[in-house]
């Protein structure tokens, strides 16, 4: 990587964390690109220049943060104990509630619709990339306790982690579209789901 193309990420770097800092306290429909750009040290231009627009610029906190969850959910699965299926309740409770640690109800719901209909194709695969390395994330360690015999032999641990992780999906969009609903209601409906559907799947003890 050049100088050049060091110094262009450098300052992206700070000019989603600014737009994360803003999107965050204010919310996105006040955070201006205006205000991105003095807190950046940058001009307007800049910032329409790397993201094209205010959706891009939310695309690209989202794919930011996303990957910080990832990266937060490799550890759970290396410090987890063998055998031991709590393991997939710890990830999808760390799925839904960092999310919130960053960002309200009302910029994800912006998030949303962006992801399916924003022009802005660039940022919008990187999101949606970021969202298909999760449920991988997921279904990889339900491979991995399968072949620690945690469930029955009959079962398809791909299938049981593609389905948990659709309904995970399913229910934050829900959280979110749901002024009503509390992140303690959302986690604690999930957990409930889980363990019925891994009841199904455990071996008998």
């Amino acid at each position: 990587m050049s100088l050049r193309q060091k110094n262009k990420a450098n300052r992206q770097k700070v000019i989603v964390a600014n737009a994360a800092r803003l999107f965050s306290s204010i919310g996105y429909d006040l955070t201006g690109i205006e205000m991105v750009a003095e807190r950046s040290n940058v001009s307007p231009a800049t910032i329409y220049n790397n993201f094209e627009n205010k959706i891009g610029l939310l695309l690209a906190v989202l794919t930011v943060e996303g990957e910080g969850v990832k990266d937060v959910g490799e550890q759970i699965i290396t410090q987890h104990r063998a055998e031991d299926v709590r393991v997939i309740y710890r990830l999808i409770e760390h799925y839904v509630s960092y999310p919130m640690e960053f960002m309200n109800k009302s910029c994800w719901r912006q998030a949303l619709a962006a992801s399916t209909a924003s022009s802005n194709k660039k940022f919008t695969r990187a999101y949606q990339n970021v969202d298909k390395q999760l449920k991988t994330q997921l279904v990889a360690t339900m491979k991995a306790l399968h072949k620690e015999h945690i469930f029955a032999s009959k079962v398809d641990p791909i299938s049981l982690g593609e389905i948990i992780w659709n309904n995970v999906d399913q229910m934050f969009t829900d959280f979110i579209s749901d002024e009503g609903m509390s992140l303690e209601e959302l986690k604690s409906t999930i957990a409930r789901q889980t363990a019925a559907l891994m009841s199904l799947a455990l071996t008998k003890s």
